[in-house]
């Protein structure tokens, strides 16, 4: 991707604080002034029955980044909302606003602008700042360019922000679950998606040319029923591949091969168990097949 050097759009949040131990994230939205976005006026009758957004971004300077036991990373970030803690693992998605490229959590670092982006339904612990958990995406360096998260119809229309997207063969469209495979614009219809654009049109609704959108999609979670917990599923070819795995796939009724040099690891869909060498071990979930794609529990990998 090419490199952009517009300011970002400022996105803020509030929480909403209610008397339990957890609550559920709601956003605020707050304007800049050097937005490039043309369309300011106020609210009309359209904004009811806007298409609610599934996913919201927070704004916020990393304060501290620390490395946990399991290979994740919790992040601290410092706003005008009084802050937000939250966790980056291998699956996270993390892309550079200035460069376009993708970061791993260790290139997040003190100091730097960051947009942490999450389901409007996300848990959030009561502790002060906010526990957020897992995040669905992180984009780094968030005051050096343009970007939206915003849900997006038929016409590619985000009504929320008076933008509608003009694919382009240079715009790269990317999952947040990972998947490797070529998107279109008709992905695009009807989901809320991550977009970094450079320039709009001076209509209403602005227009523009993206140059990235990130599709913004749940990964798959099981519940445990005996113990009330869930578990987060990754895509195995993916994860395991950009831990430097290979994967060999043998049909449905065969285990799936994931190998290096040191380690031999056998998966089959359907179960929780698993074999390591001659070692059988037991994941949180059982490895299951969704759309062609075989995900399996977290802990697998690590």
């Amino acid at each position: 991707m090419k490199r952009y050097m517009n300011k970002a759009m400022a996105m803020g949040m509030a929480f909403a604080m209610v008397g339990s131990t957890v609550a559920f994230a709601q956003a605020k939205e707050t304007k800049n002034a050097e937005n490039l976005l043309i369309a300011t006026e106020t609210n009309d009758e359209s904004d009811t029955t806007e298409k609610e957004a599934a996913y919201i971004s927070q704004n916020g300077k990393i304060v501290s980044v620390s490395k946990t036991e399991d290979g994740s990373y919790e992040v601290l970030i410092d706003n005008e909302s009084g802050g937000l803690r939250f966790m980056v693992s291998a699956s996270t998605v993390v892309v550079d606003r200035e460069s376009g490229d993708y970061l791993t959590a260790d290139q997040l670092t003190e100091g730097m602008e960051v947009s942490v982006i999450y389901g409007v339904n996300s848990p959030m612990g009561m502790s002060m700042p906010p526990f957020l958990g897992q995040v669905t995406a992180v984009v780094a360096n968030a005051d050096k360019g343009n970007f939206v998260v915003g849900s997006f119809d038929e016409n590619l229309l985000s009504e929320k922000d008076k933008l509608v997207l003009n694919i382009s063969e240079d715009t790269e469209i990317q999952s947040s679950l990972g998947t490797k495979k070529v998107f279109k614009a008709d992905d695009i219809k009807g989901k809320d998606a991550l977009v970094f654009f450079d320039i709009t049109t001076r209509s209403i609704p602005a227009q523009t040319n993206p140059s990235f959108v990130l599709i913004l999609e749940e990964k798959p979670v099981v519940e445990d029923e005996t113990e009330g917990e869930t578990a987060e599923l990754v895509p195995l070819r993916d994860t395991a591949e950009g831990k430097g795995y290979d994967v060999k796939w043998q049909g449905k009724a065969k285990p799936v091969l994931v190998e290096n040099e040191d380690v031999s690891m056998e998966i089959t869909i359907g179960t929780t168990k698993y074999v390591i060498g001659d070692k059988e071990m037991v994941a949180d979930a059982a490895a299951m097949l969704v759309d062609g794609i075989l995900y399996v529990s977290s802990d697998v990998l690590v």
